[in-house]
């Protein structure tokens, strides 16, 4: 007699074997991310030094000087290894930023990581205080629009989007800082304070820019938490909620906010990472010695090897948001994590 052996079940293609092990989709979800994050940083790396290199001038015409002989200029190319292919350049300078060393800056004469690392609080500080500013009135708003639409409250709500989308960021800048000026003489918009000196004064260095950045931020947030709302009230869960009796505010609040909020995460996670390279308008506006202030001012001296660690950093912080945001994305989209 034949005996008859079920199959078994085929596994899903969504979880990756290793011997008699299964890696959970989410965690295979996180490895795939990361795994493209580290190629795009490699990537990244490749532009940063061909995009250094393809600028007019040199370290040489930094470090030399315009009345020096071909002699002295040649072997200071010698002992920089600019001598080299470009190739063997790349590897070079690579492998050093993987150690952390970005080299000096020719223009100041102290590290690179350094220079970095001093400018990169206070742009991070003013980019998470925009996001902030963006969801705490893009959120409500955007809400409360798809709540009345077509009333007063979601006309007026679009139109103001519409402004704030229309309206560059270093103008509205200048404008806070003349409003300021005007109305509050005594605020401070033109020097900034660190916040280990004083707290209180640095707060008020960073409202005026971080509302320059966070409201045309809040327009884009405010859309799409509109959006995102007016098709979670055409599902099932929501029809069902009022069908029971519950209010649409009750079942916009309890069933609404979440299930709408996955696409509004991103949104606001790939905006802070496109602020810190925004910052570099309103750190020039409101003189915050910030990492965009820094690039600009190592790509006007040809201090190259800040430039090149700027850059890198800028891409670096995008990268990582986006995989932050990779991260995020299952805590609120249960499905986008394997979970059923």
């Amino acid at each position: 007699m034949v005996e008859l052996v079920p199959e078994s079940p085929a596994p899903s293609p969504r979880t990756l074997r290793m011997g008699t092990w299964r890696l959970h989709p989410a965690i295979v979800m996180v490895l795939g991310r990361l795994i493209r994050g580290l190629v795009v940083l490699w990537l990244l790396s490749i532009m940063t030094f061909a995009l250094v290199q393809a600028l007019p001038g040199s370290p040489v015409d930094v470090l030399a000087g315009p009345y020096s002989d071909a002699a002295t200029r040649e072997r200071m190319y010698q002992d920089l290894g600019l001598d080299r292919p470009l190739v063997l350049q790349y590897f070079a300078w690579l492998g050093e930023v993987v150690q952390g060393n970005f080299g000096t800056s020719l223009y100041t004469g102290l590290p690179v990581s350094e220079l970095v690392i001093d400018r990169l609080g206070p742009t991070l500080q003013l980019a998470v205080a925009a996001t902030a500013i963006s969801l705490l009135w893009g959120v409500p708003l955007g809400a409360l629009a798809a709540l009345n639409r077509g009333g007063i409250v979601d006309r007026i709500t679009r139109a103001g989007t519409f402004l704030g989308l229309a309206t560059p960021v270093f103008v509205l800048g200048v404008v806070l800082v003349l409003a300021a000026t005007t109305w509050a003489p005594s605020w401070p918009t033109l020097r900034y304070m660190p916040f280990s000196q004083d707290p209180v004064g640095n707060l008020k260095n960073i409202i005026l820019p971080a509302l320059a950045l966070g409201l045309p931020l809040g327009s884009t947030v405010c859309r799409y938490m509109r959006t995102s709302m007016l098709d979670v009230y055409e599902h099932d869960y929501i029809r069902t909620a009022l069908a029971t009796g519950s209010t649409r505010f009750g079942a916009t609040m309890r069933h609404g906010l979440r299930n709408a909020s996955a696409p509004v995460v991103t949104i606001a996670g790939l905006q802070m990472a496109g602020l810190i390279g925004e910052a570099v308008l309103v750190e020039n506006v409101f003189a915050i010695p910030g990492i965009g202030q820094l690039t600009v001012n190592s790509l006007q001296q040809q201090d190259y090897a800040v430039a090149q660690a700027c850059l890198l950093l800028l891409g670096a912080i995008y990268v990582v948001m986006n995989f932050a945001v990779d991260l995020t994305y299952p805590l609120l989209d249960p499905k986008v994590g394997g979970k059923r």
